[in-house]
C-alpha cells in the first residue's frame, strides 16, 4: 500500500511540474524579437549627493528611453520618491540583456548577415562599446548605435562585425571596419 502511495505522490508531483512549466508556443515571442519601447535602465546604485551644502545618499538610475531617444538619470531618495530627472547627452550606457538580445536578433534577421551568422558554432556579442559617427545620418545624438561582433568557431574566429541601431532597430553598417587606431576587432587577412 505504502508503494502505491509513494507512486501516485512521485507521478502527482510529476504532472504538477508539468502543469508549472511555460512551454513556448510556436507564436509566442522569442527574447529579442520585438522592437524596444519605452525606458530601460541600464544600471543603478547608491551616490552621494550635494543638496543645499550637505552630502546625501541618493539611489541614481541611468537608462535610456526609446519613446524619446535619449540616455537620463534619475535620482531617487532612499524611499523610492523621484526627485529629478536629467538628460545625458552623449551618454555611454550598458547594454541590459533584452537589448543584447534585440542586438543579436537584428544581426540575424539582417539579410546581408544572415548566412554568417546563422550557424550553430556562431557566438555573437553585443554592446561592448558604444558607436558615435557626428557627420552622416547615422549613429548621431538621438541614436543608440552599439558594437556586434559574432564569431565563428564557437567564438574564437571573427566572421562579422556590424553597427545596430537600438534606437532606429536596425543595422546600420552590417561590415563594419574600423579605422586604424580605433577600437575594434581586425579580422583574419588585415
Amino acid at each position: 500500500m505504502n508503494c502505491k502511495f509513494a507512486a501516485a505522490a512521485v507521478l502527482a508531483g510529476l504532472l504538477d511540474a508539468c502543469a508549472a512549466t511555460t512551454v513556448p508556443r510556436s507564436g509566442a515571442p522569442q527574447p529579442g524579437s520585438e522592437r524596444l519601447r519605452g525606458y530601460v535602465m541600464s544600471r543603478r546604485n547608491s551616490d552621494f549627493i550635494m543638496v543645499d551644502g550637505k552630502e546625501l545618499r541618493r539611489e541614481v538610475e541611468y537608462g535610456w528611453d526609446y519613446d524619446h531617444a535619449l540616455a537620463l538619470r534619475k535620482v531617487f531618495d532612499l524611499d523610492g520618491h523621484l526627485l529629478e530627472t536629467a538628460e545625458l547627452a552623449g551618454a555611454d550606457l550598458g547594454l541590459t540583456e533584452a537589448e543584447q538580445a534585440r542586438a543579436r536578433a537584428l544581426v540575424v534577421a539582417d539579410e546581408r548577415l544572415h548566412a554568417l551568422v546563422d550557424r550553430p558554432d556562431v557566438v555573437i556579442w553585443a554592446g561592448g562599446f558604444s558607436f558615435r559617427k557626428p557627420e552622416g545620418q547615422d549613429c548621431v545624438r538621438g541614436s543608440r548605435c552599439i558594437h556586434v561582433i559574432a564569431a565563428a568557431d564557437h567564438g574564437t574566429t571573427a566572421v562579422a562585425h556590424a553597427i545596430v541601431d537600438l534606437q532606429g532597430d536596425r543595422v546600420v553598417y552590417p561590415f563594419y571596419q574600423p579605422a586604424d587606431g580605433e577600437p575594434g576587432p581586425k579580422f583574419h587577412g588585415e
